[in-house]
Formats: C-alpha cells, structure tokens, sequence
C-alpha cells in the first residue's frame, strides 16, 4: 500500500495545495507558573532520543543534563524569542525535568503523547520532523512518530506530510487482527478549508511502525470517490481479513449545467496481514451493473 498515495488522484491533489503552503509550521505551548500545586500540574513529553537540557535558551547554552525520549516535562516559561531548527520554528521552554531544571528547544517536545494498547510500557510521542522550500519556494513538512520502552527509542517513522497535514492521531488498538499490537491512525485534513478529507494508517507490530495506507476522500462537481477499511472487530469485519471498500460516484451532464447523479460503483478487495505486509486475497465477484470488483492488485 506504500504506492498508494502515488496514484494519479493524490498527485493532483499534491500539486493543487501545494501552491497555497506559505510559511513554516511553529511549535508553541502554553507554560504553567511556578507557583502552581503539584495536583494541577500539565505535562507535555521529549519527542527526541538523547536531548540536552540547557542553562539557557540557546544552542550555545551550557549542558545541564542529557535527557531521554519521552522525559516527563513541565513547561514554565518561553523565551522572548523563537529559533528556527531543520524549518521548523519554536521557542525555547524553561522545563522542570528529571529533577532538573533548563531550557529544551519546543520543537524536542511532543505535540501528542500516548500508549500502548497492547504492551503499557510502550509509548507512543509524535510531532514535526522537519519542513524544507523545494525548487517552487513550496513550504513541504514531514512528521515524525516515535516508539519508545523504559526511556529507550524502539523505532522512528517519517511520514510525508503530502499535500495534508495530521490534524488527529489515535491508537485504535489491533481491531482483531492478528499479528499487529497497535494501529495508528492520523486524521488528514484539506491545508484550505481545515476539513478532514481521510485518514492515514500506521501499524505497530513486533517493534516496527509500518505505513500501511493514506486513504484520502476525493469530490468535484462530477465525480467522488471514498475508500474505508473493514476490520475484523468492525461489525461487518471477517476474521483475519482487511476489506478495503471503495465507493465511487460518477455524475453525467444534462441539459445546462445540471448534472444527474450517475450509477454508483462499489469495490471491495480483501486482504490478509501477515506482521510485515498486507497480501491481496480472493475478491467477490460482481454483484450487479453497480457493483465492480477487480483482481487487479491494490498497489499496497
């Protein structure tokens, strides 16, 4: 499925937002004064493996400590001015952390910190990786997601942020298939109107993120397509299976400009998971004029 997002439809949808993308994302996080009681205390998490707290907020700053992915902080104050790292700009924060206090650079710092359903001790930290101006002077972000145990990294996933940015992250848990501890899924919304138009799935399995899919709704004035998984647990789920439905909706032109809504088509394909990649199964066959079914591999 790692070919999917190089079909024709989301290489359009690429090259069409792209030239709205204007400046680089910023990291910012509200602070909690010093004189606040411990039981009202908000937590944020490092994002980054081995990152040094520093006795003020600049690169150049002396080395208090080294601290490790997934350190508990406590924000109290943000510098006066933001710096500007792999393109992404934050302030520097003064942390409690670790029984020590320093500065750490906002973009080391989880924007989402969440775990496990499978194994407690796992954790989960998500955030900016880096963003970069191509050839065009096109602002083009990637995100990064990571998997630690125990204040030790375990894996690293970059994902592409395409012509979208993840505006939700969830651990949905395995969904009853077999081999996967955890699926990930990230909440992809149109960079214009702010409207989430699909979802990108991560699966977590034996210490390894794979990317299974970014599944992305698509609709002008005379066609639409949607694409949604099955899974087993799902009411319509079958046992160690992956349906991937699509629905597609073509419109014909009438006399003017109205349009009439044309045959609805659907597609199921069905696939087996095996802790590394998905593998296409058998589909159904054709159910009548509306309903297509292909046999024609999924590009996964």
């Amino acid at each position: 499925m790692k070919n999917l997002r190089k079909s024709a439809l989301i290489l359009c949808l690429f090259a069409f937002s792209k030239m709205f993308a204007q400046s680089a994302p910023e990291v910012q996080f509200e602070t909690v004064p010093d004189e606040t009681p411990v039981h009202e205390l908000s937590y944020k998490h490092l994002l980054a493996h081995k990152v040094y707290l520093r006795e003020k907020p600049s690169l150049k700053g002396k080395r208090v400590a080294v601290l490790d992915i997934g350190t508990k902080l406590v924000l109290r104050e943000k510098s006066l001015y933001d710096t500007e790292i792999n393109g992404i700009k934050s302030n520097w924060y003064r942390v409690n952390a670790a029984g020590q206090t320093g500065w750490v650079w906002g973009g080391m710092i989880a924007q989402e910190a969440f775990g496990s359903e499978a194994d407690y001790k796992v954790k989960f930290v998500y955030g900016y990786e880096s963003s970069t101006v191509n050839e065009q002077g096109v602002v083009e972000t990637k995100y990064q997601l990571r998997a630690f145990k125990n204040g030790v990294q375990l894996d690293k996933i970059v994902l592409d942020g395409l012509v979208i940015a993840p505006s939700e992250i969830k651990n949905i848990g395995n969904k009853g298939i077999f081999n996967v501890e955890d699926i990930i899924t990230l909440g992809l919304e149109d960079p214009i109107s702010g409207d989430e138009i699909g979802k990108s799935y991560v699966f977590w399995n034996n210490g390894t993120f794979t990317n299974i899919a970014n599944l992305i709704d698509y609709a002008d004035a005379s066609y639409a397509k949607s694409e949604t998984f099955v899974f087993p647990s799902d009411m319509l789920g079958i046992k160690s299976t992956i349906k991937l439905k699509t629905v597609i909706l073509d419109k014909k032109a009438t006399v003017g400009d109205a349009l009439v809504d044309g045959n609805k088509k659907y597609r199921t394909r069905f696939y087996t998971w095996n802790g590394y990649k998905l593998s296409l199964k058998a589909e159904t066959p054709t159910m009548s004029k509306n309903v297509v079914a292909s046999n024609t591999n999924a590009n996964f």
